[in-house]
């Protein structure tokens, strides 16, 4: 999806390539740096930054209305996660010149930071069970973090908190306006699910299910592989404590809307399978926790209109895709679970199965 945010009453006033280099002063000392787009950066403007000498890093400047404690979050756990042994790569934040801080506020209120490059593209679709091997090897990484900070991000199943413009009244409100014409069937569909996902979070709230930090975004637009193997997971700034197994049903969801999706998410849980596990009760919920984090994309894009942090177009424009994803979970729920139920039996099969 292209980016939508640039076009919002916030970035319309803002000087990027002024601000860009701003950024890049409190990192470099070179005033010939030079800045190109990269593939990324759907809410957040990110680019390349190349130096006078050679080197090539990427630039992050904020879109998330000034919430610097999240970026802060962010960055303590990707300080402790570069302590361990993993087989690709994390950011690696570069540290201020002028205040040894990985993130810094510029002129305009947003956080900025740099990181070394990481090589490899974007597989989309691709290599599902590379990615979910990395998926798997990553949440266990997470499981041994410990920082003293509180995540600043709500888990998935507070869903009407992801975002500090939206409410659920905010939301019944918004989808009333003229905009939603556009896209009535879609918001429809999703204002059906939305009512039936809150009676379903009540009962998996009671289930107990496993709790740690996650990624909380990882899917296959935050992943970088070189042909052979994952090189790089990115893009850390919804890590929250969470229930564990939305860490997968959110690596999933998106093979939703691909060609072929059992095969796809087979291939996916048959790597995550290596690193990470699940209980039986947690294997019964990824339906719903897809879903979720589907609706939960819908709130948080009117959240960012609302904030002027982007356009309605970033919903819009991917309302259908998502009325088709939840339609496609909730024929094919049963099917799902069997699908995931074999691998994870499997890798449990030398413990008693988990209730």
């Amino acid at each position: 999806m292209a980016q939508t945010f640039t076009e919002a009453d916030t970035w319309k006033a803002t000087d990027i390539p002024k601000l860009l280099k701003e950024a890049a002063t409190h990192f470099l000392d070179d005033d010939n740096v030079k800045f190109t787009p990269t593939s990324g950066g759907v809410n957040n403007l990110v680019q390349y930054v190349d130096t006078s000498d050679g080197q090539r890093y990427v630039m992050r400047i904020y879109n998330n209305g000034g919430n610097s404690v999240r970026v802060k979050y962010e960055h303590a756990v990707l300080k402790e996660l570069n302590k361990q042994t993993m087989s690709f790569k994390v950011p690696d934040y570069v540290p201020s010149k002028k205040t040894g801080d990985t993130h810094v506020l510029l002129s305009n209120g947003a956080e900025a930071c740099m990181c070394h490059t990481i090589p490899g593209e974007l597989p989309k679709s691709a290599e599902p069970a590379s990615i979910g091997r990395a998926a798997g090897e990553l949440l266990v990484a997470l499981g041994n973090v410990k920082i003293e900070l509180k995540s600043p991000t709500p888990p998935y199943f507070d869903i009407y908190k992801v975002h500090h413009a939206i409410s659920r009244e905010k939301f019944f409100e918004e989808i009333q306006k003229p905009w939603a014409d556009s896209c009535k069937e879609s918001m429809n569909i999703m204002v059906q699910e939305f009512e039936r996902i809150e009676k379903r979070l009540e009962e998996l709230k009671s289930q107990n299910l496993p709790f740690q930090l996650i990624h909380g975004d990882l899917h296959f637009d935050n992943v970088l592989y070189d042909g052979k193997k994952v090189t790089g997971l990115l893009d850390f700034e919804f890590a929250a404590e969470d229930w564990r197994a939305m860490e997968l049903a959110v690596c999933l969801s998106k093979y939703a809307a691909e060609k072929d999706p059992f095969n796809l998410m087979d291939s996916f849980v048959s790597g995550f399978c290596e690193y990470g596990e699940l209980t039986r009760k947690e294997v019964e919920g990824i339906p719903d926790m897809i879903n979720l984090r589907i609706m939960s994309n819908v709130l948080y894009f009117i959240g960012r209109a609302l904030a002027k942090e982007d356009t309605i177009e970033a919903l819009t424009s991917r309302a259908d895709m998502y009325a088709e994803r939840i339609q496609w979970v909730n024929a094919n729920r049963q099917a799902i679970i069997k699908s995931l139920s074999s691998p994870i039996e499997k890798k449990l099969a030398d413990k008693a199965w988990k209730l």
